[in-house]
């Protein structure tokens, strides 16, 4: 099967230079609808701590068991599976756009997470030129893979959506055209978490409305963002 050209599977790895440019353009990128919705997101995020935090507590074992994680100390190396899917609308919702169908997720600690994500909003977004969101960073052996073909990097102009936490340095591109030979689009990638803790995470590709892209999902909770908790 030919190679997509839109993959680059020769770009090298990801660095912790290359995480912290991550971090830093997170923070301080450029397009202010999105300097303002990441400030609203932050401000939002701060409110529900404490929400949040309880609804975890109260049912962090359940879900760590359905995810392959345990309580306690671990004796080895657990490791766990989180299955996605992005909807170009979100059931019954009024706010137009696409949306992940779960954005709260619990994961062990000290733990092997994989991720496969289903895009079935197909259709790119260009991201601007030099965003360093169109490279692959924080996962394992820095390669995820779309429909089992791996790539450290997609083109700003092919890039659908995103799968970015900042915190923990983690950016998987999502291309919104499937791979030559495949009808669908299918993204998996591997991390590894630490200590226990709760973590932003979203996309970080303008495939809102708006003329900015950056409103509607993208400044909502529970469609184009949410929350990792992880948990012992």
């Amino acid at each position: 099967m030919p190679p997509d050209p839109s993959l680059d599977p020769l770009a090298p790895p990801s660095s912790r230079r290359a995480e912290r440019t991550l971090q830093a353009a997170f923070a301080l990128t450029s397009n202010q609808g999105a300097y303002v919705t990441l400030a609203l997101v932050v401000g939002l995020g701060l409110m529900m701590l404490l929400v949040e935090t309880l609804i975890y507590t109260s049912t962090a074992s359940a879900h760590s068991a359905h995810l392959g994680g345990s309580s306690g100390m671990m004796s080895g190396p657990a490791s766990s599976s989180i299955h996605l899917t992005i909807l170009p609308q979100m059931p019954h919702s009024s706010i137009q756009g696409p949306a992940y169908s779960q954005t709260n997720l619990t994961v062990p600690a000290f733990s092997l997470v994989t991720i496969t994500i289903v895009n079935t909003d197909p259709g790119d977004t260009m991201l601007p030129a030099g965003s360093p969101f169109g490279a692959v960073a924080g996962v394992v052996g820095g390669v995820a893979s779309v429909d089992g073909q791996g790539y450290r990097r997609l083109d700003v102009s092919k890039v659908a959506h995103t799968f970015t936490v900042p915190q923990l340095g983690i950016n998987v591109p999502i291309p919104g055209d499937a791979p030559a030979g495949h009808s669908g689009i299918t993204v998996t990638f591997s991390f590894r978490t630490g200590a226990t803790g709760m973590y932003l995470w979203r996309c970080m590709d303008p495939c809102g409305s708006g003329v900015s892209g950056w409103s509607g999902p993208m400044a909502t909770m529970g469609y184009m963002q949410g929350m990792i908790m992880v948990v012992s």
